[in-house]
């Protein structure tokens, strides 16, 4: 409530001025209430007429607070557009998938028995990089087996989680093993085959969860998926069934790499 008091001096030289009783309650003038009590005597003093303007309530703190929100979301709608830009332009580029490349393998050993019982125990050797400016890959859970047409044939061996800053690589020795796996007639069939031609066609696999990373924001959880052909030459054979062992074969060999939502 706001109140402004007004004094003024009536003219005393004015003697048919008589407002004496006179009572004025209510004036309403715009946006302000006018509130009086005139009470002028001749007789006396220099009479003071006392001017009461009220105005009424503004709810100004609303208002402000009405004002602030526009602002805030004003703000944020602008920094959500200029970055959506920056990814658009290139400026903040999408990140790129981890590169894996197979280095070699090293048959530690292989025997294939009746019935359809495969044995096979290799070292491989994996390298991943970053190939990305901005973003830290984290690489969650990785495993690594062997798989000969589709069927595993060693167990899931579990490698540290990594963390692979920008332009960054990383080595991964793994020893892989499967003691008498058996594996589908069909399947025994082509390995005979493939043995007599003295090669013997792998695919090395890895599974993990992957996470992108640039300054405090991380992406969520995606499945990576990484296929490594590996085609070993085989020495002489032993028997028709054991083959030499202990050779290491450097293949540098690209992966395939599958990234999907979790």
């Amino acid at each position: 409530m706001v109140e402004l008091r007004l004094h003024l001096l009536a003219s005393q030289t004015n003697p048919g001025l008589d407002l004496g009783g006179l009572h004025i309650c209510v004036v309403k003038m715009m946006a302000c209430t006018v509130s009086e009590d005139i009470n002028l005597n001749k007789s006396g003093p220099s009479p003071i007429r006392n001017l009461i303007m009220v105005a009424p309530k503004v709810e100004i703190a609303k208002k402000k607070s009405n004002l602030l929100y526009l602002i805030l979301g004003g703000v944020a709608f602008i920094i959500f557009f200029v970055i959506a830009i920056s990814f658009y332009l290139g400026v903040l580029p999408l990140p790129h998938k981890p590169q894996f490349i197979l280095e070699d393998t090293t048959l530690c050993g292989l025997k294939f028995s009746a019935p359809n019982l495969l044995t096979c125990n290799l070292q491989v050797t994996l390298s991943t990089r970053n190939p990305n400016t901005n973003y830290l890959i984290s690489i969650e859970k990785p495993d690594v087996r062997a798989f000969y047409q589709n069927q595993q044939i060693t167990v899931a061996t579990e490698l540290p989680r990594t963390y692979l800053s920008p332009k960054n690589s990383i080595k991964w020795p793994s020893f892989l093993y499967g003691n008498d796996v058996p594996i589908t007639p069909h399947a025994a069939a082509n390995l005979m085959v493939d043995l007599n031609d003295g090669i013997l066609p792998l695919d090395i696999k890895v599974d993990a969860g992957l996470k992108w990373k640039i300054s405090s924001f991380t992406s969520g959880k995606y499945r990576l998926t990484v296929n490594c052909r590996a085609d070993i030459s085989l020495g002489g054979q032993n028997n028709g069934t054991s083959f030499e062992l202990g050779t290491k074969y450097v293949l540098e060999q690209p992966c395939k790499v599958q990234i999907e939502n979790n």
